[in-house]
């Protein structure tokens, strides 16, 4: 069957497809548009999900990141340091001098240096859960204040509305 650019074009306004893919899943589907456009929501859907699986897969590293740990202890047993090997990280790329002296330091001082993996740490989807509870907080303070500076200045109107008709004679 011969597909026509109106179809095609119909198509592409139901479904976000290119020209190629709306006249190929018509073409295969003899013409009919509610199977082109059920076969091409189902082929996305596919594709969606494979999207979120990426961004799933950031969001693992990034965890996995957050949970090395940078540790070091004196002779003593007690703790120096315990911070995050990624803030290690980015001050070796911003001085690196300072921690090449930390650990030269270190060393000679005899402390224990470990890299380890806290399973205990932050992870992703509590900072993005307390991030969106911040925002949400605040656009409903920022509401409230909004509306209460439009109840002022409403009162004040009102108030100035009320002296200008005023006539004092005395």
């Amino acid at each position: 069957m011969k597909v026509t650019l109106e179809q095609i074009d119909e198509l592409r306004n139901r479904v976000n497809v290119t020209y190629e893919e709306a006249k190929s899943t018509l073409e295969k589907n003899d013409g009919d548009l509610i199977k082109s456009i059920i076969e091409l929501e189902k082929g996305k859907g596919t594709r969606g999900n494979e999207k979120n699986r990426r961004g799933e897969g950031f969001t693992s590293f990034a965890n996995r990141l957050l949970q090395l740990r940078f540790s070091v202890k004196n002779k003593n047993e007690n703790t120096l340091i315990n911070v995050p090997l990624v803030l290690v990280l980015v001050t070796f790329v911003m001085a690196f001098w300072v921690v090449i002296f930390g650990l030269i330091l270190a060393v000679l001082t005899s402390c224990k240096i470990k890299v380890f993996r806290d399973k205990n740490s932050v992870n992703i989807n509590g900072i993005k859960r307390n991030m969106k509870e911040t925002v949400e907080k605040i656009k409903v303070k920022s509401e409230e204040i909004i509306k209460e500076d439009a109840e002022i200045k409403e009162e004040k109107y009102y108030e100035s509305d009320d002296m200008e008709n005023e006539i004092i004679i005395e």
